[in-house]
């Protein structure tokens, strides 16, 4: 014979008993110190190794990213839809998306050299890869090999290897190198989730800090979803979002060099001043009144990748 009812009758004590019990164990969990990895080194030299080490496992990167600007000399903060195409040591592909999918400007480098093409202008740039062309993708001027470290989920680190320090669940790194410091937060896998680089002296490169968040699980790893990169000087607010994202995959379909199309004005940087447009100057575009989206980037009238 069941008896429910004068089993649940006897129980408030017994529930009182095991509400008790565990709320000691979740003090007693909350008090357990957060620790480090145990696999990750305490000497400051081991620790750089290990990060580089997992910088390695990331060599290229693509997808379609959504990349929030706020910057010195914008009215606004804008929203733009991105391809970005990334491979190491210093590989860009950059394509600006309206609502529509069709592509309003193109930006590749590659082996020191430069193209911007401002399809809504029907102007092509190019130059040099300096950090000041290239500030029209991150406005912060940041050389090539930087940039696609970033995007490829991890920080540029100065060279000299100088101390190691816990704070809760991570490691902090502390690196060095011709007058300026860096303070790296080395989490689990030896993943880079936060950097910090001060710039000491005048005619350096700017001090900015990187975050790094909604970790995707790799093969061998962690990579990224977010990364906010945040300057004073010049003042940058910068987050891009990644949707779809492929992490070592096959770019043998983008061009990291690209060829002005037909008719279009071409301008070559050098020792003049221009004019170059950056790629937040504009929002996504709102769409007009019972239109529909395109199928995908590549308009008319742009480079092909």
């Amino acid at each position: 014979m069941v008896r429910e009812p004068e089993a649940i009758a006897a129980s408030p004590a017994r529930r009182r008993r095991a509400a008790v019990l565990l709320a000691i164990a979740s003090a007693l969990v909350a008090c357990r110190p957060r620790v480090p990895p145990p696999d990750l080194s305490r000497d400051a030299g081991e620790l750089l190794a290990q990060v580089r080490a997992g910088q390695a496992r990331v060599q290229r990167v693509s997808g379609e990213a959504r990349v929030k600007v706020d910057a010195k000399g914008m009215r606004t903060a804008v929203t733009v839809r991105q391809f970005i195409a990334a491979e190491k040591p210093d590989r860009l592909h950059v394509e600006v998306l309206d609502f529509f999918g069709n592509v309003g400007a193109v930006l590749a480098a590659e082996g020191g050299r430069f193209q911007l093409f401002d399809a809504k202008e029907r102007v092509f740039y190019r130059g040099a890869a300096t950090p000041e062309n290239l500030a029209r993708l991150v406005p912060l001027p940041l050389p090539a090999e930087d940039l696609v470290t970033i995007l490829c989920g991890s920080a540029p680190l100065l060279d000299a290897a100088e101390d190691v320090e816990v704070r809760g669940a991570a490691l902090v790194l502390s690196l060095g190198a011709d007058g300026r410091a860096q303070e790296v937060r080395v989490g689990e896998q030896a993943t880079v989730e936060r950097s910090s680089v001060v710039a000491v002296g005048p005619g350096t490169a700017p001090a900015y800090s990187l975050d790094f968040d909604g970790f995707r699980p790799l093969a061998a790893g962690r990579f990224p979803g977010e990364l906010r990169i945040r300057a004073e000087d010049p003042r940058v607010r910068l987050d891009l979002r990644w949707g779809e994202v492929q992490v070592n995959g096959d770019l043998g379909g983008v061009r990291f060099t690209i060829d002005p199309p037909r008719g279009a004005r071409v301008v070559e940087l050098g020792d003049e001043e221009h004019e170059v447009p950056n790629l937040f100057r504009e929002g996504v575009p709102e769409p007009a009144p019972g239109s529909s989206p395109a199928h995908g980037p590549g308009g008319a009238g742009s480079p092909s990748r």
